[in-house]
């Protein structure tokens, strides 16, 4: 049975401050790509996936992070508000409504429960540097640096500039990760000379599934896999396809063989999927969220070897290698 759509339910933040932003840097990585990566978390996504395993990246703007677990009920951020926007009395503490996100609250929790989301990148020379100082590890293990988000191609200047930083100093390797709502000129002037791998997500064959559970329609995505697809067979560029598995929803016979027939059309010999990961909803608390998706028992579960291995068979009778994080 597909999930009931009147369970889905938008992330409760604010508006967004216009910014160029990052999120998260992180190091030692082996599941970004090939080698040791560091993968560099911009903000902003223009889908909004019901299952986003990071309810942090969809917002372009700065937002204010609570972890409950963390909190030592001091009352400092309290006294350090000037808008009266938390009140310890309450669940989650944090009046969202009221909050213009001055971050004052978090110089001065002493336990690191508040916390600011969202990094501007108006130095990447510094950026760089910081993704760079791993580039040993990188070189040895044939890794390097991986953009993603959100969708880092809403941030195409800053991905481009930092691309550039990092092969000018090293001529390390580079991969985005994309939901592959892109404008594509602009990434073929902007990004594409400066990219080593592109993993690029396919979600649901389904233009009105993929509205429901996305929010956007496909076909712009379709075309822009298309065209990476196309260079992928004529030059050095590495295309990797990828489809997140989620119960009842992109699992199911139907999505995934649309989908294979799709790979197998334009060229695809290998890709990857990804097992549904419920972690995201320890995130969703944090930034005031709600659960946007119910699956009934499965929401919270993880994916067992039987339903990977009957997802990895669609593809595979149709001639298409699969690999799967297990």
């Amino acid at each position: 049975m597909r999930p009931d759509a009147s369970l889905i339910n938008s992330i409760n933040v604010t508006e967004p401050r216009k910014a160029s932003l990052y999120f998260d840097v992180k190091r030692n990585t082996l599941d970004d790509g090939p080698g040791i990566r560091s993968v560099v978390f911009f903000k902003g996504c223009p889908l909004s996936c019901t299952w986003c395993q990071n309810p942090e990246s969809i917002n372009t703007g700065y937002e204010l992070s609570f972890d409950a677990e963390k909190c030592i009920e001091c009352g400092d951020c309290v006294s350090a508000c000037p808008e009266q926007a938390i009140d310890l009395t309450v669940p989650g503490h944090i009046l969202r409504d009221k909050c213009t996100q001055c971050f004052k609250c978090v110089d001065v929790c002493p336990s690191g429960a508040l916390e600011q989301i969202g990094r501007p990148t108006n130095d990447l020379e510094a950026l760089a540097e910081e993704v760079l100082e791993d580039a040993d590890f990188f070189e040895m293990s044939g890794g390097g640096l991986t953009v993603s988000g959100g969708e880092a191609l809403m941030q195409m200047d800053s991905v481009g500039e930092l691309f550039q930083l990092v092969k000018r100093k090293r001529d390390i390797h580079t991969l985005i990760q994309t939901a592959g709502l892109f404008n594509f000129s602009r990434f073929e002037s902007l990004v594409l000379p400066h990219t080593n791998t592109i993993y690029f997500d396919l979600k649901l064959i389904n233009s009105d599934d993929h509205l429901t559970y996305c929010g956007v329609k496909n076909e712009p995505i379709i075309e822009n896999f298309k065209k990476v697809q196309a260079l992928a067979l004529t030059t050095d560029l590495e295309v990797l396809p990828r489809v997140p598995l989620i119960p009842e929803v992109t699992d199911t016979d139907e999505n995934l063989s649309g989908i294979a027939d799709l790979m197998k059309e334009n060229g695809v010999k290998k890709m990857q999927i990804l097992p549904y990961n419920p972690i995201w909803l320890d995130k969703l608390p944090r930034f005031g969220g709600t659960k946007r998706l119910d699956i009934g028992e499965q929401t919270a579960k993880f994916m067992s070897d039987a339903e990977l291995d009957r997802c990895t068979e669609v593809f595979e009778s149709r001639g298409i290698s699969v690999h799967c994080h297990r």
